[in-house]
């Protein structure tokens, strides 16, 4: 896909309806909002090139319509230019971009330094590139989210319908520094991430539906999170028909069992001889289930005009005559 804003909403996965949203929301960042963006997008996605010009950073995504923010943001905010273009398709098939800033951006978001012999390093301070403000933070978040992150519902063709394709809940950000995903993960302790090492990729993940729907709010991706709450909510309906189903078919079934034993103790106390030797209570019951075989204790007892437990025991005792009278 080419840009997440041109795709039509019903083509979009839900986690490019995520992004696009977060985009949507986030076009008047400033200042160490700003910074703190860029900050982990480049941090997250991007390398530092070899030019005859030296050195300067790119980033690079299918989501075009991220680099564009990234690149008018740095020349607002920072002053740095930059020039998008296109690269060949990644594994997907999708169209890929790439974003090359025009001057050493990483200088000015700390990803580099130059030592007193004006050699540049990239920091080795993970920690020192997390924002401490909390609309920092959140700028922050939504950056991570945008350049290396996913998330995943079970949602189907009718969003409350079938989920056909087996998803689970999921939220995801990818890291190829584990040291950073560390610090990413102690300075957003608010959001329980968990962290695991995917094919020597760091990630820190969620797998509640509620926490999602935290993250998604704290991100500023409010429709995200009520249309996850549709889903979480059509799935309990569908669960909790299901449950009813399953124990309407299990009171059937042992309705069913409970008569035909009944109708066989009966026919053997016929057989035997016994039936015209019951007392009047228990022939009542007995020509009862003979006339209804299918009817539940309830409409059994009904008919008789006495309690449930009532008839329940009758038809116990039957049993008990049948079974000790062979």
């Amino acid at each position: 896909w080419v840009s997440e804003g041109r795709l039509k909403e019903d083509k979009m996965t839900f986690s490019q309806t995520v992004k696009s949203e977060i985009l949507k929301n986030i076009r008047k960042l400033k200042g160490c909002c700003a910074t703190s963006f860029l900050t982990a997008v480049v941090k997250s996605i991007g390398s530092l090139e070899l030019s005859f010009d030296g050195f300067y950073f790119s980033i690079e995504s299918d989501n075009y319509e991220l680099l564009t923010f990234c690149k008018n943001l740095a020349q607002t905010e920072l002053d740095i230019g930059g020039e998008i273009q296109s690269a060949n398709p990644n594994a997907k098939g999708a169209a890929v971009y790439t974003c090359e800033f025009h001057k050493n951006i990483g200088a000015k978001l700390g990803l580099t330094y130059r030592d007193g012999d004006g050699a540049m390093h990239l920091s080795g301070d993970a920690r020192s590139l997390l924002p401490a403000k909390d609309c920092c933070k959140r700028a922050f978040m939504q950056g991570l989210l945008l350049a290396a992150g996913s998330v995943v519902i079970p949602v189907s063709d009718s969003d409350l319908g079938e989920n056909t394709s087996g998803a689970r809940y999921h939220a995801e950000i990818r890291f190829t520094d584990d040291n950073f995903a560390a610090a990413v993960k102690d300075c957003f302790a608010e959001i329980p991430f968990r962290m695991a090492v995917r094919k020597n990729v760091t990630i820190l993940y969620l797998k509640d539906s509620e926490q999602i729907a935290d993250l998604l709010v704290y991100v500023n991706a409010v429709s995200a999170k009520l249309k996850l709450e549709n889903v979480i909510i059509g799935r309990s309906l569908r669960n909790d028909a299901n449950r009813q189903r399953n124990c309407i078919a299990a009171n059937i079934d042992k309705s069913v069992n409970a008569s035909e034993r009944q109708l066989a103790a009966i026919a053997a106390i016929r057989k035997q001889g016994l039936f015209d030797g019951l007392s009047p209570q228990l022939k009542e019951i007995a020509v009862l289930r003979e006339q209804f075989p299918e009817a539940n204790l309830d409409e059994l007892a009904a008919k008789a005009g006495i309690s449930k437990s009532g008839a329940n025991h009758r038809l116990a005792k039957l049993i008990f005559i049948a079974e000790n009278n062979g």
